[in-house]
């Protein structure tokens, strides 16, 4: 006796529909900012270490929630486009991550953009239900961490 494969239960699968919605805003802001030659992967680098000049490889995995081997493959073409500078090694040593100024100067053009994109998001779902949305995501992420 087989077992018949319900793929409409799919249609409210969480993890399903959570990186679906992802990839869709993900696609949005590529298109968007993509001229600027940054992912969305990568701008909160910048942005943490913007805000925070220097930051060990540990701190920045934790702040952004990001596990180390995500890190360092975003990390990567930062800094071989001379964004981001490590200092350190790995394997047990400190890794220290700092904004080049060439990293600030980019951030710096990027910013504007991003913030019309992030209108454009904000409009369309409207600004309270993107406040709700946000709470209600962070709650959950919380609880189940």
């Amino acid at each position: 006796m087989t077992k018949e494969l319900d793929l409409n239960s799919m249609e409210n699968c969480v993890c399903f529909n959570l990186r679906w919605v992802s990839r869709a805003f993900s696609q949005f802001f590529v298109g968007e900012l993509n001229h600027h030659g940054l992912l969305p992967t990568q701008t909160p680098i910048l942005g943490l270490l913007y805000a925070k000049p220097e930051a060990s490889m540990a701190e920045v995995s934790d702040w952004l929630a990001m596990d180390r081997t995500t890190l360092v493959r975003n990390l990567r073409p930062l800094e071989r486009d001379g964004l981001v500078k490590a200092t350190g090694k790995g394997r047990g040593n400190k890794v220290s991550l700092a904004l080049t100024p060439k990293g600030r100067k980019t951030l710096e053009k990027f910013l504007p953009d991003w913030r019309v994109a992030q209108q454009k998001v904000i409009r369309t779902l409207g600004k309270e239900r993107w406040t709700e949305i946000l709470r209600d995501l962070e709650r959950a992420a919380l609880a189940l961490n």
